[in-house]
């Protein structure tokens, strides 16, 4: 069967369009036939319908319909009719229009406790507003995957796309629970800390310490760390006899706050990624 090369799909927004290219999808389409293709990409929305409401992201099921279209169209040169249908094909590109839909929702989804998709503007008014808000999110989720480390991004797919099976993840990865959870904290609190920070720096605050500081968020004492001078973080032992924090837990918390003042000072700065 056709399996086009999508390791990572491109939302339609962003798809940049190239005229040699179109010419030769165009050539594609003519030998594929318009009708077979249309009917092709109409076929997957069962599909991206049943899979995306099923994981509350029906806000995106016309988003990823068209992304579907736009893949399928700029791909069409690549198929191959001796390898299975164009019905074959377009699935095949849904399935990873649909996983990487997924992917993107991970650390906005509440289980990571992370409001990025609290301003989303209302269905039915005006595209431009969507548009400028898929882009804000993908401004936050890039922010959040530069911060965190390779394995507790892992975990989160992974969590996201199992709907939170922790024991069935932490087998899978070869974790312990403790590590699951952890990744879930980390996760959330840079999601929080790019989240503030951003508002912060949309409204024209200055890169201080003081604005970095009122980003970072007040559970697991991280905003307590936040407040100690620089010079004080070294002294681990100081941190957690004044903080209260557990002795065996505030050289991670320590490490992890100046990861997330890092990033809000980054973003205050007026850095894009």
């Amino acid at each position: 069967m056709n399996e086009p090369d999508l390791a990572q799909a491109a939302p339609a927004s962003a798809a940049v369009v190239d005229v040699s290219l179109l010419t030769a999808s165009s050539d594609a389409i003519d030998r594929i036939g318009l009708d077979v293709f249309l009917a092709a990409i109409e076929s997957t929305r069962g599909y991206v319908t049943r899979v995306l409401n099923q994981h509350a992201l029906h806000g995106e099921i016309d988003a990823a319909m068209q992304e579907i279209r736009v893949v399928a169209w700029r791909r069409a040169e690549s198929f191959d009719p001796t390898r299975g249908s164009f019905g074959h094909y377009a699935q095949g590109i849904a399935t990873k229009v649909v996983l990487a839909t997924r992917r993107e929702a991970a650390i906005q989804c509440e289980r990571f406790t992370a409001e990025f998709d609290t301003d989303r503007p209302a269905a039915g008014g005006d595209p431009l507003d969507l548009l400028v808000h898929r882009f804000e999110q993908r401004r936050r989720i890039a922010w959040v995957r530069e911060t965190v480390s390779e394995r507790d991004w892992t975990i989160a797919i992974e969590l996201m796309l199992t709907d939170e099976a922790r024991a069935d993840v932490a087998e899978h990865i070869g974790v312990s629970a403790r590590t699951i959870r952890t990744a879930r904290e980390n996760i959330a609190a840079a999601a929080w800390t790019a989240n503030a920070a951003l508002r912060l720096a949309d409204r024209g605050y200055p890169n201080t310490r003081q604005c970095a500081i009122e980003c970072i968020p007040e559970t697991d004492g991280l905003r307590a760390i936040a407040l100690f001078q620089p010079a004080m973080m070294r002294d681990a032992a100081a941190v957690a006899r004044i903080t209260g924090l557990s002795k065996h837990r505030v050289h991670s918390r320590i490490a992890h706050v100046r990861k997330l003042l890092t990033l809000a000072a980054r973003i205050l700065d007026g850095e894009s990624i």
